[in-house]
């Protein structure tokens, strides 16, 4: 056997593309065995990222270099073994590079290849396993230099689980790449009869083989990465493209694609033909460079097929964001038992994307009798799955309230500024809020922020499908639901949404409904008109804030109008609780002597322990009553004397209507906004527990109220932001309006605000601002202002005062 070398300038463009790069760390290859690596680590042999020199720096051992380098004088050969990301692959190419090993580098090198013929795998990996394989013979090397070897049929032919990679007799390889394309697994003839429930696969996955065919345009980073597991390290391994290239290039005058739509595309091939239910869109690492929409077609072709093949639109046109995962249905007007083998992912105009996945079952083609075992009754239902919920896969209904690890996260056009004296990021006007009634319907005024107290209305452990009978919508007002914190000794839930855009017919157009699951961290906003199904809590119950306006007469059809669903449309609702992560009951420890601790009583208030200051004031547990001199309490349990409350017919949910306005005095000119907007806040410095806290800030907003909703804390692991950690209350300060107009510190009151209810300020009344303790919190604040978070806040918005040095305007003392 002869290695053939091949060139670079070959190699790279004409080869590698139609290659999957099975050696790579990228993929989970590893490198479980070596017999010397005294200098450097064979771990680097199998990076992504090209090596990079280390010239003139040193370590305990000597001269560092990026890559695996042995020590001096082995009179045989030094070697590595690498279990492969993938069970089975071929072995076409490899590249063994020397790059800035230079005197030092491995004179020679062999490889050998072994097939694992047990899902176990190798006990102990060792060159003496029975059945390594020669696919490389022994082969020169060079200096600071990459050597590419097309590997014989051997290699090619084979099913590899591992490689050896010799060098002969020791030094330096920088990396070492071995390229081929991994064996589809076992494709089944038939469809499982629980195809529309079990879990789905990436079809994509480079694992079972997808790769890139082509691209359109690939100037910072190549499309291959697009295929690769996990959400990737940083800019660098997704794909990206050049920067618009309107009316230049080949948009240009005499360009071939001269007034064209600005796009561009990448072709893939799936490892293995199936169906497709949903398609996984990540923009991670790409926070001012993703794309501005995507769209999703597929075909059923060979490889030499695509000019002439018939490509069918899976995902319609859709918004993407920052850094974030996208989940897309497939569109109705796509049979669920189409197969395909091909994807063409377009990006418009450009930009760069981190990953896409193609999730749904594995199915020969052909066979002829592929569904044969299909109940074709149910194909002819149409089955939606509820995604995660995202502000672009939801921009069509409505927007999404929640708040965002990075700042940079926040969707297009949402404004992100530090606020509360540093102590919070605020993510501005993630909803607009408004009504649009006949003027005098209102008799019991406009906005307003209710309550709801909703049961779960099933359990989902196992996934659940619901058939959808009912939509409705609000021709008038918008509506957002935002969900409540952690109730003492409870779980909380998830909630399914279901909307759909209005046809020409005025009903739904049920070609436009989607299905998404929420998280308690998460809010959603309907748009005015927007038809959607009424609240659906599932897995545990959930307390909610509701925004709105209605005129609460019984029937009114411009509060409500409600349409049946004709068609047989059913919702898929993933397992929930996530397997990943169940939520834990917020309870407050008990010591074993029913509350007593070394025979000290440990009653509401420890202040008679606690060193106070003179003057200092013990928070109190907040209340619609001792709260009413200030402003409301957004609460599931309101005062005896709140009457507005409605009861679901099955019980499940108890409605609490108008609990507080939501007021703008603003000018009409003055271009003041109502929304919601979320403060990420967190614990401000000097706010401890058992100390007394000196207030040297307060602020009133004279034109709006201001409410502020602590939200549910959860996540769906792996698909979206990660869980806020547990508890986490607000420590409240108001004061009265003086007649000097400032606050009067005769006045002055403090309250603890529990994590699961939620306050609104009256326009003009004298706060401090936000004091979380404890644990970061979400809080979504409704309120009306001018400024957008772009420029310094507009003086009417709020009127701060600040005391400094000696003077405090109050003492609260922070109770442990």
């Amino acid at each position: 056997m002869t290695a053939k070398s091949i060139p670079l300038d070959y190699f790279d463009p004409q080869v590698k593309p139609y290659y999957v790069e099975v050696s790579s760390d990228a993929l989970g290859s590893q490198v479980v065995a070596c017999s010397d690596d005294f200098f450097a680590s064979k771990d680097n042999l199998i990076k992504v990222s090209p090596p990079i020199s280390l010239k003139g720096q040193f370590g305990p051992n000597g001269a560092l270099y990026d890559g695996w380098e042995s020590r001096r004088h082995n009179s045989t050969y030094d070697w590595v073994i690498i279990r492969l990301a993938t069970p089975s692959t071929s072995l076409n190419y490899v590249d063994i590079d020397t790059s800035h090993f230079n005197g030092n580098e491995a004179p020679q090198s062999q490889v050998f290849a072994l097939t694992i013929l047990s899902q176990e795998g190798v006990l102990k990996w060792t060159p003496g396993n029975t059945g390594w394989v020669e696919v490389l013979p022994i082969v020169d090397l060079g200096p600071n230099s990459r050597h590419i070897f097309e590997l014989g049929a051997l290699g090619q032919q084979g099913s590899w689980g591992a490689i050896m990679v010799r060098m002969i007799p020791d030094g330096g390889i920088a990396r070492f790449r071995a390229y081929g394309i991994p064996h589809v697994p076992f494709v089944p003839k038939l469809l499982p009869a629980d195809w529309q429930t079990a879990a789905p696969t990436n079809l994509l996955s480079v694992l079972i083989g997808g790769r890139i065919i082509s691209c359109s345009d690939a100037q910072f980073s190549p499309p291959g990465n697009l295929l690769l597991p996990g959400r990737g390290f940083d800019m660098s391994d997704g794909w990206e493209t050049r920067r618009s290239q309107e009316s230049r290039g080949k948009y240009g005058p005499g360009g071939e694609l001269y007034k064209k739509e600005r796009k561009e595309w990448v072709i893939a091939k799936l490892g293995v033909q199936g169906i497709i239910q949903y398609v996984e869109v990540d923009t991670a690492f790409h926070p001012g460079n993703y794309p501005k929409e995507c769209s999703v077609e597929a075909t059923l072709a060979s490889d030499d097929q695509l000019d002439d093949a018939n490509w069918v639109t899976i995902v319609r046109k859709s918004p993407l964001g920052p850094h974030r995962q996208h989940y897309f249905s497939l569109e109705p007007t796509v049979s669920p038992i189409s197969v395909f083998s091909h994807i063409r992912y377009n990006v418009y105009p450009d930009g760069g994307s981190k990953r896409v996945r193609i999730f749904g079952h594995p199915l020969d083609s052909a066979s002829m009798d592929a569904v044969q075992n299909v109940d074709m009754a149910v194909v002819d239902d149409l089955v939606i799955p509820a995604l995660p919920l995202t502000p672009e896969t939801f921009k069509e209904y409505g927007q999404v309230i929640q708040g965002f690890s990075l700042p940079t996260s926040a969707p297009k056009g949402v404004h992100v500024n530090i606020a509360n004296q540093g102590t919070a990021f605020k993510f501005h006007r993630l909803a607009f809020i408004s009504e649009s009634y006949p003027q005098g319907m209102l008799q019991k005024g406009g906005l307003h922020i209710g309550s709801v107290k909703a049961k779960s209305k099933l359990q989902a452990g196992k996934g659940a499908r619901v058939k959808l009978e009912l939509l409705e919508r609000h021709r008038h007002t918008t509506q957002a639901f935002i969900p409540m914190g952690q109730e003492e000794g409870s779980e909380q839930g998830a909630y399914v949404i279901v909307a759909a855009l209005n046809g020409e017919d005025d009903r739904p157009d049920l070609t436009t409904v989607r299905a998404f699951l929420a998280t308690a961290a998460q809010g959603v906003n309907y748009n005015k008109g927007s038809w959607h199904h009424s609240l659906m809590t599932v897995g545990a119950d959930l307390n909610y804030a509701i925004v709105e306006a209605q005129t609460s007469m019984a029937g009114e059809i411009l509060d409500c109008e409600k349409v049946d669903v004709s068609t047989r449309i059913h919702i898929e609702i993933p397992p929930y609780p996530f397997d990943s992560q169940r939520a834990s009951p917020l309870r407050k420890p008990l010591s074993k002597t029913n509350g007593q601790a070394n025979g000290i009583f440990l009653g509401s208030s420890l202040s008679s322990l606690l060193p106070r200051a003179s003057h200092s004031l013990d928070p109190i547990p907040i209340t619609p009553e001792n709260f009413k001199p200030f402003g409301h309490i957004i609460t599931t349990t309101p005062s005896s004397n709140h009457v507005d409350t409605e009861r679901a017919p099955d019980g499940l949910t108890v409605k609490h209507n108008r609990l507080a306005p939501v007021v703008s005095t603003y000018p009409q000119d003055s271009g003041a906004v109502t929304g919601i907007a979320v403060f990420r806040a967190t614990k401000k410095v000097g706010l401890e527990r058992s100390r007394v806290f000196d207030v040297r800030l307060m602020e009133r907003h004279p034109y709006t109220s201001q409410a502020f909703i602590p939200m549910g804390k959860a996540e769906w692991s792996g698909k979206g932001e990660e869980a806020l950690s547990v508890g986490g209350e607000l420590l409240v300060i108001v004061a009265e309006n003086g007649i000097d107009d400032r606050p009067d510190p005769k006045t002055v009151r403090s309250f603890l605000l529990p994590g699961h209810q939620g306050l609104s300020y009256a326009p003009g009344v004298w706060h401090h601002p936000v004091l979380v303790l404890d644990s970061t919190l979400d809080l979504a604040c409704i309120e009306t202002q001018i400024a957008t978070g772009v420029h310094d806040t507009d003086e009417r918005d709020c009127e701060l005062l600040e005391w400094q040095g000696d003077k405090v305007f109050a003492r609260v003392l922070v109770p442990k």
